[in-house]
């Protein structure tokens, strides 16, 4: 009611402030389409509350909110428009203090400052979370629902508060007149057993949550890490809390997600934060709500699951076992009291583990009640996790002979799993250290007196932002200085940095992990290089807090040079999708696309140059200055991205690697949901079942893998594109190795 007054008074102001014949854009949007003020609270006020969190940039938030608005009047999708409804909207939630607009300094691009307004909780926060508690029982697609979201029957659905959903987001008519049951019944099916699922959160895993979170528990990495930067501290804080505050109404409770597709055919809830494709925090919250009883071989799945979240995942499926059977009243003792004893806390995936652990306390509790084993009801998620999934489909296109065993394409001759990042991290520390037993005697010097002059300096920071020391800020801006300063001589000692790491092979395989498995989704050197910087973060290792931001771009690019030189045939088969890409674009002055392969969904690249449009807003801006006062800005200047009718043949051919890699893991996951009678969960490349069903769920994942490697994807998509590109030279991999590859998915 507040937030409505808010609006009304403001359109008031507007509209009598304003000529008849030249009202604000936002007045005549309002009036044509007779828009609500209670609609654009409802729709508005989850994307506010979970947007707000850490600061967002307001253009984004303001132009989600208007265009979810306007989506529900049936008002074309237009970002100047969306953005003017949106900081209407926004505004009154400002004047009310729920949150705070202010103009920053934005760094996250490259370190580089870019002034913006942001938009945070404001000093009323709580009265923002009182909003959303009073939605609570509206039903809502953009959050769990308490009844199964209505099936998909074609490419748009009526949800139950009115809204229109597209099932492929941010698609055309044409592309969405291409969903039906007669077309594309693998699509639908697989979409709408994925919404019947029914989820819960248990009273216990969500209170053991509570507990750690509010006293600042190691299972959280900003509680855990010590060289985390204040900033990202906040910001794992603030996810943490949302997390917590999302889950709260569904403890107990039975609930479902509402799904869409994106244009690869990936499928993602559309709810924020408590969902299964997000952190260990969110995972490890959600239960299945019907369970199942662990039957003959329920009980190796449930060890081998726990064995996983430890983080002995490179275990045979029997060591495994054997690993939790030797830990077996250490894990239970962990599930009874899980406050008392924190072992959980340190393991790979600490909350998922703590949810594992706790069902087998339980299981153990019914064992000694006399109850059997396979009668025991279990209820948690076991996944399965794809090995570096978009190089198995590059290798596996490729047939990869040669090295289709680094990805679990085949089983490795000693029967260990193949390891694709222990693989080129071994080969990257090789080279690390051959270059720099090359390096000159000023770069070790400069070493020496650069390099290791800044680290004292970081090192001083750091203990000064630890403790809240007044001088922080000082001995910060100290770094920055001799950072620039001396940029030229620390760029010498890069590669001495590295030589110097004395890392083990385990801790390469971390850095360059991440690196090794975007590659095949065309990270650029550039690219894997700020995930390099970005990566070890929150790696609890002092030496990798103090590294330079070039030294990760220098190790960024071997590691890409490095992968290109090891896996030609990786780079030869994304380059066959780049050309093809290119010629199809340019001899039919089309969009690329085709359908794909078994599940027919329409796969259609959108890429299109874009202009940047300046957008005045005379209506006024609620900010909060630097003096801690809000005031009324008028004439306020956004600037908003507008398609221009010109296809971006060079973006297309950047992205269409990585959208075909996505597409086959979308096709593969549809026809695993569609071919299984039992309820799984997925995230892209992972798969989760119920214990009884995780044998069955592994034979079907392999066989769908299978089948689309004998499909030959590469001669599909040429036949479907007019065979404008030759075909590549492929290698001779059994496809049907993968059946009996143990750790292809494990």
């Amino acid at each position: 009611l507040r937030i409505r007054a808010q609006l009304v008074e403001h359109y008031d102001s507007l509209n009598t402030k304003s000529d008849n014949n030249l009202k604000p854009e936002v007045v005549r949007m309002i009036d044509k389409s007779c828009m609500e003020y209670s609609i654009m609270i409802q729709l508005s006020h989850n994307i506010v509350s979970t947007g707000t969190s850490d600061g967002q940039n307001l253009t984004q938030l303001a132009i989600a909110c208007g265009e979810r608005v306007r989506n529900y009047y049936n008002l074309p999708t237009k970002s100047a428009s969306s953005l003017r409804l949106g900081i209407f909207i926004l505004n009154a939630y400002a004047v009310l203090e729920l949150v705070s607009i202010k103009l920053v300094n934005d760094f996250k691009q490259f370190n580089k400052a870019k002034t913006v307004y942001k938009i945070y909780s404001g000093y009323k926060r709580g009265q923002l979370r009182q909003l959303v508690k009073e939605f609570s029982q509206v039903s809502d697609p953009y959050k769990p629902l308490l009844q199964k979201a209505s099936d998909w029957t074609s490419g748009t659905v009526k949800s139950r508060n009115n809204e229109t959903l597209k099932l492929i987001k941010g698609a055309n008519v044409d592309t969405l007149s291409k969903i039906s049951p007669e077309n594309t019944p693998i699509v639908l099916r697989s979409v709408n057993k994925k919404q019947s699922i029914a989820y819960t959160i248990k009273p216990k895993i969500f209170e053991t949550y509570k507990w750690a979170l509010n006293s600042k528990q190691e299972c959280f990495e900003s509680y855990r890490v010590e060289t985390i930067t204040k900033e990202r501290k906040l910001a794992k804080e603030l996810e943490a809390f949302q997390i917590l505050r999302a889950a709260e109404p569904y403890v107990s409770k039975v609930f479902f997600q509402n799904y869409t597709l994106d244009r690869r055919g990936r499928c993602y809830p559309l709810a924020a934060f408590l969902t299964e494709i997000g952190s260990d925090n969110s995972k490890g919250m959600l239960t299945f709500a019907e369970g199942r009883p662990l039957g003959k071989g329920g009980l190796e799945e449930l060890y081998h699951t726990i064995a996983n979240h430890y983080g002995e995942d490179k275990l045979s499926h029997k060591d495994k076992v054997k690993f939790v059977e030797n830990k077996y009243y250490e894990f239970v003792s962990m599930g009874k009291d899980p406050k008392i004893n924190k072992g959980w806390m340190v393991t790979e995936s600490p909350f998922q583990f703590l949810s594992a652990v706790i069902e087998l306390a339980e299981l153990d509790a019914h064992f000694v009640a006399g109850g059997k084993t396979e009668d025991f009801v279990s209820h948690i998620f076991n996944p399965r996790d794809g090995s570096c999934n978009g190089m198995q489909f590059i290798l596996g296109l490729a047939k990869s002979d040669k090295h289709g065993h680094l990805v679990n394409l085949k089983p490795n001759a000693d029967g260990k799993p193949g390891d694709l990042y222990s693989y080129i991290a071994t080969k990257v520390r090789d080279k690390v250290m051959d270059d720099a037993s090359n390096a000159s005697e000023e770069a070790m010097q400069y070493y020496d007196l650069y390099f290791k002059t800044i680290e004292r300096l970081r090192n001083r920071f750091r203990m000064a932002e630890l403790n809240n020391c007044p001088t922080a800020e000082y001995k910060k801006k100290a770094v920055k200085h001799y950072q620039r300063k001396y940029k030229s001589e620390l760029l010498k000692t890069d590669i001495i940095y590295w030589s110097k790491s004395k890392f083990s092979i385990r801790e390469w395989r971390s850095i360059v992990k991440r690196g090794s498995m975007t590659y095949s989704y065309s990270s650029t050197k550039r690219g894997i290089g700020e995930q390099i910087i970005e990566d070890t973060r929150d790696l609890d290792n002092k030496f990798l807090a103090n590294k330079q931001h070039s030294a990760a771009r220098l190790l960024g690019s071997m590691v890409f040079d490095t992968i290109e030189s090891a896996l030609p045939e990786a780079s030869d088969v994304m380059e066959f999708f780049k050309s093809n890409c290119e010629a199809y674009m340019k001899s039919t002055g089309k969009q690329y696309g085709h359908s794909n392969i078994l599940t027919n969904f329409p796969f259609l690249q959108n890429y299109f140059k874009q202009k940047t449009v300046e957008v005045r807003l005379t209506d006024g801006l609620y900010v909060q200055g630097y003096d801690k006062k809000y005031s009324w800005i008028s004439n306020v200047k956004f600037k908003v991205k507008s398609d221009l009718p010109i296809m971006n043949i060079a973006k297309s051919k950047s992205a269409v690697s990585p959208n075909t890699i996505h597409g086959l893991d979308s096709a593969c996951l549809m026809l695993v949901i569609d071919e299984c009678n039992f309820d799984i969960v997925t995230a892209h490349d992972s798969y989760a079942s119920h214990c009884c069903n995780v044998e069955e769920m592994q034979k079907v994942i392999r066989e769908k893998f299978k089948l689309i490697m004998d499909s030959n994807v590469l001669l599909d998509v040429l036949s479907k594109t007019g065979n404008l590109v030759p075909m590549i030279k492929q290698g001779q991999l059994d496809s049907s190795e993968i059946l009996k590859s143990e750790f292809a998915f494990a």
